[in-house]
């Protein structure tokens, strides 16, 4: 026979996921002004939220108000500093830091290097479509934001050249990425000292779930044959785990029968 334990085993990291990744998405969300909507949804009380209010009125927190640092973050992405690029790295920290979900983290240089060999602006025509700025009630010093970001392929990427006007394919210039959450850390002087992202719906988009350099090498038919810059695919041991805890539940609902 079957054990409870595992038979409740994909349920149990089903409810991990969400726990751990879910939840601090929402309240991330929830804390920006672009979250609420009306007077009734802003007189809701949620349980467990924090009081961000309160958190934002502590001055020994971090010297700087929550739309000095979105006033910032704004800046350092607008074309004329592009996080770095556009102003020799001025804005960065001397002990800034890059970080995603597989690259990194990697200093200021590599990252300064990394940006100028590596200029994806020159194939594609990118919309960033940024929103959802807030500040980390937690961590006073950290902006968070989104984009839902889209690129036209134009010119020749990696080898691939963009599809004529007459190709079938055409469409598969447009690439259409998944939703990213992206942070921006400062330090007192509001230098940029961590930049970060990580993509958080990877159903959707035609980019096979991937955000970042990733999609756009995916996306043009070019992924680097390393698993990272392939579509998400379940271990060999996640799928016998949920292979074997199905297989429990339908003999556990035959017993009870």
């Amino acid at each position: 026979k079957f054990s409870v334990i595992t038979m409740r085993i994909p349920f149990v990291l089903t409810a991990a996921i969400i726990a751990a990744v879910a939840l601090p998405i929402v309240d991330a969300f929830a804390s920006s002004p672009a979250g609420t909507n009306s007077n009734a949804l802003e007189a809701v009380k949620l349980v467990g939220e924090v009081d961000y209010d309160a958190l934002a009125a502590d001055p020994s927190a971090f010297p700087h108000s929550s739309s000095t640092l979105i006033a910032r973050a704004k800046t350092i992405l607008n074309p004329e500093v592009l996080l770095g690029q556009k102003d020799d790295g001025e804005c960065l920290s001397p002990d800034f830091e890059f970080v995603a979900a597989v690259v990194g983290p990697i200093g200021k240089e590599e990252y300064l290097g990394a940006l100028s060999n590596f200029k994806l602006e020159d194939s594609f025509d990118i919309q960033p479509n940024f929103f959802g700025f807030s500040v980390d009630p937690i961590m006073r010093n950290r902006v968070w934001f989104f984009n839902r970001q889209t690129g036209t392929h134009i010119a020749p990427f990696l080898g691939a050249e963009p599809k004529k006007a007459d190709d079938k394919d055409v469409a598969k210039n447009e690439l259409v990425l998944p939703p990213q959450c992206y942070h921006i850390d400062f330090d007192d002087e509001l230098k940029m000292k961590e930049f970060g992202f990580y993509t958080v719906d990877r159903r959707q988009g035609n980019t096979g779930g991937l955000g970042g350099a990733f999609a756009y090498m995916y996306g043009v038919g070019k992924p680097l044959p390393i698993p990272e810059c392939q579509p998400f695919k379940r271990s060999f041991r996640f799928r016998l785990l949920s292979f074997v805890g199905g297989l429990a539940q339908k003999f556990g609902k035959k017993e009870k029968e």
